[in-house]
This record gives C-alpha cells, sequence and structure tokens, in this order.
C-alpha cells in the first residue's frame, strides 16, 4: 500500500516565516525595509523615499480624511509591481472609486532628455497595466502643503 507521507511539523514554524522578510510581510517598500530605518521617512507605518514623498502623503491623508467613509480613498505609497520586464515601485498607488492612479514626486534626477524618456516609458507601461492615470510633481512644488494640495484634486 503507497501513501503520501506528510513531514512532521516545525514547531516554530509561523516565527520563521514572520521573520523571513521582516517585521511583517509586505511588498510596501520592501527596498527601503532593507535599508537603515534613519534614511527614510516612516508615518503611520509606512515607508517613503524621502521628506517630499511624506509631504505628499500627509496632504492625501488629509483629502482622505475630509471624505465620507463610502468614498475613501486608498493611499499605497511605493507598492512593488511587476510590469512586463521589470518590477517598479510608484511613488503612490491611489485608488477611489474603482479606479487606480499613479503619483510620481519627481526630484532633480529626473531633469534630462535622457530621464524623460524612460519616465515616458514608464508611464506608458502602467497605463498599459489598467492604471487609469499618471501625474508627476516636481519636488520644487511640495515645499508647503498648499503647493501640494493645488496638486491634488479629488
Amino acid at each position: 500500500m503507497v501513501g503520501p507521507v506528510i513531514p512532521a511539523p516545525i514547531a516554530d514554524w509561523r516565527e520563521q516565516l514572520r521573520t523571513a522578510n521582516g517585521p511583517t510581510p509586505t511588498n510596501q517598500a520592501r527596498s527601503l525595509r532593507l535599508e537603515p530605518a534613519e534614511q527614510h521617512p516612516i508615518e503611520d507605518d509606512l515607508y517613503f523615499t524621502n521628506k517630499w514623498e511624506q509631504r505628499v502623503y500627509r496632504v492625501l491623508k488629509a483629502k482622505q480624511a475630509a471624505l465620507p467613509d463610502n468614498q475613501t480613498i486608498g493611499i499605497i505609497p511605493l507598492a512593488g509591481m511587476k510590469l512586463l520586464g521589470s518590477t517598479r515601485w510608484p511613488d503612490f498607488l491611489i485608488t477611489y472609486k474603482g479606479r487606480a492612479g499613479v503619483i510620481e514626486v519627481d526630484g532633480p534626477h529626473h531633469a534630462g532628455v535622457r530621464r524623460a524618456s524612460a519616465d515616458h516609458s514608464r508611464t506608458n507601461l502602467l497605463y498599459s497595466a489598467g492604471v487609469e492615470w499618471v501625474d508627476r510633481i516636481d519636488v520644487r512644488d511640495v515645499e508647503t502643503a498648499a503647493e501640494v494640495e493645488r496638486f491634488i484634486d479629488i
């Protein structure tokens, strides 16, 4: 008679699973979580690449709080996303009423023709993957909450 062999359970398998990828399993900002915490802002248990992204997040969070419960937005910073041929981490994936959009906070390294071309290609990949809109905000336009609010209109 042949039957399946079930291995003996590992006593601490849950703890091993919990600690395998850091404090909690998540795709959110995985590359940032692997770096020292003092290098990147953290707010509401969410990771940000820099202070400019954190400023945008605070305005988005205020917009979210002002909406009725049945019309809330989802704010997903630095979510890992597999696109054709590569894995990307958009600065913000925003969901609202069955739609998805991306906000990119562009720093000085986005200047120049070569980077603009790469940004355009990435935007096209996002559109092809079903993201309805992609907007870019320059870090020079996020120095105050009022400047960010002009950009973000829900």
